[in-house]
């Protein structure tokens, strides 16, 4: 009978603290794919003038890869990517394979929509800090 009570006297406090305390859920996991926000071609035509010349750059997005070329270097093209939407950012994620100069590694690209525009910047990666425009369909 002392073991019962002792049993539930120590069982009580602890199923109190569990009931009490907060459960937190993670909605930010990582989901297969590109999100449909950003699919599409999207560009910069750069800024050239005497102090600075930073050329173009172009960002491609389809469901299942999405691509990044800054002027003329090797296009980083990341198939079967992943990504995370928080705070109304999307993180890109994957394996980009060796593609001319481009050695391959694993990159993460931080992209947020600002109205029409994207604001692209590398987390791991090559290209950061770029303001990109949705390419306009050339018929």
């Amino acid at each position: 009978m002392r073991v019962k009570r002792f049993v539930v006297a120590l069982a009580l406090p602890l199923l109190g603290v569990g009931l009490v305390t907060p459960m937190t859920v993670q909605a930010s996991s990582w989901k297969r794919g590109t999100p449909k926000a950003v699919r599409g071609s999207w560009f910069n035509k750069g800024v050239h003038n005497a102090k600075k010349n930073v050329g173009w750059t172009a960002f491609n997005a389809d469901k299942h890869s999405f691509g990044i070329g800054h002027m003329g270097m090797p296009s980083v093209v990341v198939y079967h990517p992943y990504y995370k939407y928080t705070h109304h950012t999307y993180f890109l994620k994957g394996y980009a394979p060796k593609n001319g100069l481009w050695r391959g590694s694993h990159v993460l690209f931080k992209l947020v929509k600002k109205g029409k525009k994207l604001h692209l910047v590398s987390k791991k990666g090559t290209y950061d800090n770029v303001m990109l425009h949705r390419d306009k369909v050339r018929r």
